[in-house]
Parts: structure tokens; C-alpha cells; sequence
């Protein structure tokens, strides 16, 4: 960023059946040649059909709770909408108004990487955009409008971001219960609380029909160079022995790699390094999670002490407040006002926050890294999933994103049961501690069910 940007304005939801229809039209197009996704399993679809059309009646408001290991797990819940829910709806001899399509909250920042026109299109489909990091008071209300009064689900992912394993669920928020419960206040005030509301998890995993060694041992040979590197050895027939070396050279690069961004931070930004005597009994990947956490710990507090926060919160947490605090910086909603001379602060204090979110950014990446999710199962795909969180770390480092695809893809959609937020109410609204229990003890049974969604 040069300059200042004007204010962020919320892009309120502008639903259009026509643009739904073309986007359904061109999703199996798009998930062949563009995600490279060629098989799709889909179990529990009929769960959805009795919800749907009681949405469809005003009879219930249902909230649909999706995994988000990737950035591509959106299409995943087209596909069900478009195709498995109406088939299943079909079999039971259920008509449903078509298209099936939700409501579905987003990142506002999401336009501001992809493009303008990706406001365009996720206005019409019905999406609301959310500011992280801050009380988002308009997309809030906005929620709850089109939750009490419109025809479509809500769908949202608890984990707020993508954690890029498929096989693991990284910590919900507590934002989706929450959500829930703020409509069957609504719905109470209108003396309608009897009416259900459900939040229905929806599990999402992703595989490779074939396993990518080959093209694994390239990616890490190019970030093997990057590094300064020699390159690894090449990939044994056997495939205990090629598992074992890959894992060596996944380790050996996470080590250089963490070793050269320590001695940036404790060289430009005088940072220590993290304390791990030489002689420790400690395992390697022990060491790897304790520098990883210290890295983290060194990112961000960099970072905060730029903007002035408290260091407070979960990792994620504090992430979503920098970003916060950097767009208040970059996207300024007094830049109209401002003289020429103010302008050009405004400029310089723009360029130096987009700057320092670059720390926070490495921090989100590194975040999804870690030293056991191989040797608690050594299978192709979490080699895979490994190898391409590291890929977005050098490619990061490199100030440049260049996301790669390893191969051909299968992908599995689980519906799981519906939790009732209707059994929690009378505790909920009891007291403010108790609201704030049920919150919690939703969250929890969400994860749950959520986890029972990965095989």
C-alpha cells in the first residue's frame, strides 16, 4: 500500500436468484479444472431436507456450521446445496423451492486480496461481510435481520479461519452459538421462541486420488534452494524409507527456516532467541513446538508494540485486533477531510502499518504449523498438507503468494446431527454468567460433533 485508502463501507447482502443459478451452472466446471476436486462424497444429505423446507415455511431458522481446513471449502457447500440436498429431496418426494442456496458471513478483508468484483458477487449470493478484530455492529445487525426474517440458512465456519489440516479441528469461536442464541431472543420478543433453532455441523475433508510423492520432493527441493539448501535425497521405493526421508527433510527445512527468522528478529528488531539449553533431553519436535510458540510469541509482539495493543488473547485473537488497528490506519474514514500535508501523513502511516502486518500474516501462517500431525499419522496426505503450509511460509517470506496444486483431489461432505439451541434457552437466559455457560457448552458439543465428522 502507497496511500491511504477511504474508509471500509459495509457492502450490504443484495441476493439475486440469477446469479445463484449461473454460479451453480459453473461449479462443477470450476471444481474440476480450477481445484482439481474430481470425486465428491457426500453422506447425510437428507438430513438437510426437512430443515430446508421448514426454513422455506418460517417454521424453524437453522444455522449451518461448516469445517474450513481451505479456502476452497465454500464450494464444497454449493455442491451440496446445488446437487446432493435436491437429489436427496427428490427421493424423499420432498418439493423444495429452488434454488437451495444460505446466507454466509465473510471476511471483509477478502475483496480487498481477490478484488473489487468479489464484493459484486458475494453481495448477490447473499454474503455478509464481517470486520474482524472489532464489535462489527452493522454486519451484526445485519445478521440477525436476515436470520429472524429471512428464507435461507445461515452458514458460518466456527473455526473463523482456515487451519489447511483435514484431519484436525482447530479451536472454535464462540461467535456461531452466540449467533443462535441472539435469534431466539428475537424470536422471544415476538413471542415466537418456540420455534426451533438448530445449528447443523457440516464436516469437510479432502484427499489426493493418487498420492503426490514426486511432486512433494519437488516443492521441497525449490524451497530446499530458497533457503540456501543442498538438495535432499531422492525418494525411496520403499515406502517406510521415502516417509522417513521426506519427514527428515520437512524437518531439516523447518529448522533453517526458523533459524534464519530467529536471527531476523533478534538481529533487526532485537528479540531474543528462544531458550532451549543444547543439552536438553527434550525431542525434535518438542524443540519444534517450543520455537514455533516462541516465534509466534516474537511476530506478534512486534507488532503490537508498533499499534500500542496488550498483549492478550489466543494467538488468533490477537491477530484479528492488528488487523484491526492496521485498517484503521490504511483505510481512513476521514481521508476527505484531511489537508494536503495530513494527506501525506496519512500516506506514510498507511505504508508503515501494512508493513508491520506482514508479521502478523507470517504469524497466521505459522500458526498451522506443527511437529505432530505427521508422526501421529504418516499418511500422503498430511505429507501434503505439511509440505504446502510450508510452501506458504517461504513463498510469504519471499513476498510472494503462489499457491500450488499437487494433484487431483477427493473431497467428502458429512452432515452430522442438529444441535437445538432450544434445550439451552432456559439456562441461557436466566443470567448473564449462565448465557455465557451455554455459549460455552454449545461450543463444545459443536466441536465435538464436528471432530466425529473427520474419519
Amino acid at each position: 500500500m502507497r496511500r491511504a485508502q477511504p474508509g471500509l463501507q459495509f457492502i450490504p447482502p443484495q441476493y439475486r436468484v440469477w446469479v445463484c443459478r449461473g454460479v451453480h451452472a459453473l461449479l462443477p466446471w470450476w471444481m474440476r479444472w480450477q481445484l482439481q476436486i474430481t470425486q465428491v462424497r457426500v453422506e447425510g444429505a437428507a438430513t438437510l431436507v426437512p430443515w430446508y423446507e421448514k426454513v422455506q415455511q418460517k417454521q424453524a431458522r437453522v444455522l449451518l456450521a461448516f469445517r474450513h481446513p481451505t479456502l476452497d471449502d465454500p464450494y464444497l457447500i454449493l455442491y451440496l446445496l446445488s446437487r446432493s440436498v435436491p437429489q436427496a429431496a427428490q427421493a424423499l418426494g420432498v418439493k423444495l423451492k429452488y434454488p437451495l442456496h444460505n446466507y454466509f458471513l465473510y471476511d471483509r478483508g477478502i475483496p480487498l486480496w481477490a478484488g473489487r468484483w468479489v464484493s459484486w458477487l458475494f453481495s448477490r449470493l447473499g454474503g455478509v461481510p464481517i470486520q474482524r478484530g472489532r464489535s462489527d455492529r452493522t454486519a451484526l445487525k445485519t445478521i440477525r435481520e436476515l436470520l429472524l426474517q429471512g428464507d435461507m440458512p445461515l452458514t458460518v465456519a466456527p473455526e473463523g479461519g482456515i487451519n489447511s489440516h483435514s484431519e484436525r479441528l482447530a479451536p472454535l469461536e464462540p461467535g456461531l452459538p452466540q449467533i443462535g442464541f441472539w435469534c431466539l431472543e428475537d424470536l422471544a420478543k415476538q413471542g415466537q421462541e418456540a420455534l426451533p433453532v438448530v445449528i447443523i455441523p457440516i464436516g469437510l475433508q479432502y484427499g489426493f486420488l493418487h498420492a503426490p510423492w514426486q511432486k512433494m520432493q519437488d516443492l521441497l527441493a525449490q524451497m530446499e534452494r530458497s533457503c540456501g539448501l543442498p538438495a535432499g535425497q531422492a525418494g525411496s521405493s520403499q515406502p517406510e524409507q521415502r516417509q522417513e526421508q521426506l519427514y527428515g527433510r520437512l524437518l531439516r527445512l523447518a529448522d533453517v527456516l526458523l533459524t534464519q527468522m530467529e536471527e531476523f528478529y533478534a538481529r533487526f528488531y532485537q528479540q531474543p532467541r528462544p531458550d532451549i539449553p543444547p543439552d536438553t533431553d527434550l525431542s525434535v519436535n518438542e524443540q519444534l513446538r517450543m520455537r514455533l510458540e516462541h516465534l509466534r510469541e516474537v511476530g506478534l509482539g512486534v507488532t503490537e508494540a508498533f499499534f500500542g495493543l496488550q498483549r492478550e488473547g489466543t494467538a488468533i485473537d490477537r491477530c484479528r485486533r492488528l488487523e484491526a488497528a492496521a485498517w484503521e490506519w490504511m483505510y481512513r474514514q476521514d481521508l476527505a477531510a484531511l489537508s494536503p500535508i495530513a494527506r501525506c501523513l496519512a500516506d506514510r502511516i498507511a505504508q508503515e502499518a501494512a508493513l508491520r502486518l506482514w508479521h502478523m500474516q507470517l504469524v497466521e501462517r505459522l500458526t498451522s504449523v506443527t511437529g505432530d500431525y505427521i508422526r501421529e499419522k504418516p499418511s500422503a496426505d498430511r505429507f501434503a498438507e505439511t509440505t504446502l503450509i510450508l510452501w506458504s511460509v517461504v513463498t510469504h517470506l519471499q513476498g510472494k503468494d503462489r499457491p500450488v496444486k499437487l494433484g487431483q483431489r477427493w473431497a467428502a461432505i458429512r452432515v452430522g446431527e442438529p444441535i437445538w439451541l432450544n434445550d439451552y434457552w432456559e439456562t441461557y437466559r436466566s443470567s448473564r454468567k449462565a448465557a455465557r455457560e451455554a455459549v460455552n457448552q454449545v461450543t463444545a458439543v459443536l466441536a465435538q460433533r464436528l471432530q466425529n465428522l473427520i474419519r
